[in-house]
């Protein structure tokens, strides 16, 4: 069977905005938790867990990343934070094109439940 990669954004459950607010919990040994909270009308929406983080400085993130898994030689070392960032990059591209072009209208919990 086809895995189809689906995309859509966060949407409150009460006014359906699309506006977020994240509170980001950072507790040693825990894993990290985010809380989502809508921006138009303060609805809590959602809690995510996060297994790792990436900001807008991939570089930064990969190194943090390689930081935790112990090091490789300084040349390959770049090169896989290359193609970290080309790949994030890339993907980020990809999710925005196709929630322009064909978002999923199903709730967040559907998509997450579905059989892999």
């Amino acid at each position: 069977m086809t895995q189809i990669r689906r995309s859509k954004r966060e949407h409150c459950p009460k006014c359906d905005a699309v506006a977020m607010l994240n509170y980001v919990h950072v507790s040693p040994g825990d894993d990290v938790e985010v809380f989502v909270e809508c921006s138009e009308c303060g609805t809590f929406v959602a809690r995510y867990t996060l297994r790792s983080y990436t900001c807008d400085d991939p570089y930064r993130s990969y190194l943090r990343h390689m930081r935790m898994r112990g090091h490789d030689s300084g040349a390959l070392a770049h090169k896989k934070s290359e193609e970290f960032s080309s790949k994030l990059w890339d993907d980020y591209a990809e999710v925005k094109q196709q929630v322009a072009e064909d978002e999923d209208a199903r709730h967040l919990e559907d998509l997450l439940g579905e059989a892999p």
